[in-house]
């Protein structure tokens, strides 16, 4: 079972503020960045979302359907949060594809919030187990505002089913796919941590469970605006992957998710939750 502060249960819809003993801090102003990979049937393809000077990141996202689009064979091998960059790469799966495929990836970015920070974590293991988690903790006093993650030594054999915020906690997990890997595998938490800023809060939105594609859209409570997009897929275990995090409107208060299963399907039933983390 998940243990995370965050978590009400896989058939709620939460919309809860999340409370720390840290003075909240004042508004911060944010815009979204994206950087766009070659378009062919190449991999890896990756890419870097700048945030202008004088501005930090908080969070990221990513669409591995540029170009032609995703079939299935695309995975998201990382979501690198820097404190200036995103960095995405991602890699084409066990049996790869003939279409031309990218990936855009974007930066959500602030004014410097006070206490700002980046902190990782790794998973336990470094060999070929089917699944893995790792987390990533703020220090004391401080709030997840967004995360990260990245797998290493996988190269697309490896899906990432989560990245899921606490109040001061990142985690992320990840499967092997279809094909499984000999390979000696990890994965990075990323966490982008700071004092409370003003408004700060987490939201949930849970999708269907389903076996076939879905797209989940959440919107940040009003007055308030992204800092970091998240997600969470259930019961898929390797067999459906994340398609895109997208930051939405030009007010910087809505994201969408999207995910696929892989290109040989399953009859499994599955999930696509939607979290955020908002603040004024």
């Amino acid at each position: 079972m998940r243990k995370l502060t965050a978590l009400v249960g896989t058939g709620l819809m939460v919309a809860a503020m999340l409370t720390t003993t840290a003075t909240a801090q004042a508004a911060v102003t944010t815009v979204h960045v994206k950087a766009v990979s070659g378009i062919d049937s190449t991999e890896p393809k990756s890419a870097t979302a700048t945030c202008p000077a004088g501005m930090v990141v908080t969070g990221g996202g990513f669409s591995t359907a540029t170009g032609v689009g995703n079939d299935g064979s695309v995975v998201m091998d990382e979501l690198i949060t820097g404190s200036t960059s995103v960095t995405g790469t991602a890699y084409e799966d066990a049996d790869g594809t003939a279409k031309n495929w990218g990936i855009t990836v974007f930066a959500v970015c602030s004014t410097p919030p006070a206490g700002y920070e980046i902190k990782t974590g790794r998973s336990v293991n470094t060999g070929s187990e089917f699944e893995k988690p790792a987390v990533a903790t703020c220090s004391p006093g401080k709030v997840v505002i967004g995360g990260g993650f990245q797998v290493s030594g996988a190269l697309g054999d490896v899906v990432v089913d989560e990245l899921l915020p606490s109040s001061t906690q990142v985690f992320t997990k990840a499967f092997e796919g279809k094909a499984g890997t000999a390979s000696n595998w990890f994965v990075d938490a990323y966490a982008v941590c700071a004092f409370q800023p003003a408004g700060w809060q987490i939201v949930n939105k849970v999708g269907p469970i389903t076996s076939s594609g879905k797209i989940t859209t959440l919107k940040c409570p009003a007055g308030t605006k992204v800092l970091g997009p998240m997600f969470d897929l259930t019961g898929s275990l390797g067999q459906a992957h994340m398609l895109s995090v997208l930051p939405g409107n030009v007010l910087g208060e809505e994201v969408s998710v999207g995910a696929l299963e892989d290109d040989d399907n399953t009859t499994g039933s599955w999930g696509l939750n939607n979290w955020q983390i908002c603040a004024n």
